[in-house]
């Protein structure tokens, strides 16, 4: 697995830049910048030029979030491969599980929940956390019982 990281300075980079983008959208409320979709009609000057900042900022998170997952940590050894390997693999198994009782649920009920909770449980930032926080935690814990 390690041949297909990136080298750890991208893992700060991405940091940072997921540390820029959340500063962005932050500035984007906070000065009231419309980023969302425009109302029916009502395309103004400054809507208009907003509709990119949002595109732009979702962009920058993503790119951040691929950074930081797809880096080495500064101790790349077997260990923190395995650690890796079994967060992943346990996001993508509870991924597929959840998505598996959403739709028997959906299916038995007869609710449209479905369109709505599987849109909300792919998206590449719910999973990221997921799998970033399963694999800070292993190496927490591999810390915590090595330096015992």
């Amino acid at each position: 697995m390690k041949r297909f990281l990136l080298p750890h300075a991208f893992q700060t980079a991405g940091w940072l830049l997921l540390l820029a983008s959340l500063v962005a959208a932050a500035a984007a409320l906070i000065f009231d910048i419309p980023a969302g979709a425009l109302p029916d009609g009502a395309a103004t000057a400054d809507a208009a030029k907003a509709q990119p900042l949002t595109r732009v900022i979702l962009a920058a998170v993503y790119l951040s979030l691929l950074l930081i997952a797809c880096s080495r940590e500064k101790v790349e050894d077997e260990m923190v491969s395995a650690m890796r390997l079994r967060a992943l693999a346990t996001v993508a198994y509870a991924a597929f599980a959840l998505f598996t009782v959403i739709t028997i649920v959906s299916i038995l009920t007869g609710a449209d929940i479905y369109n709505g909770l599987a849109l909300f449980l792919s998206s590449p930032t719910l999973l990221f956390w997921a799998y970033e926080a399963l694999f800070r935690i292993s190496i927490a814990r591999n810390r915590k019982h090595s330096s015992l």
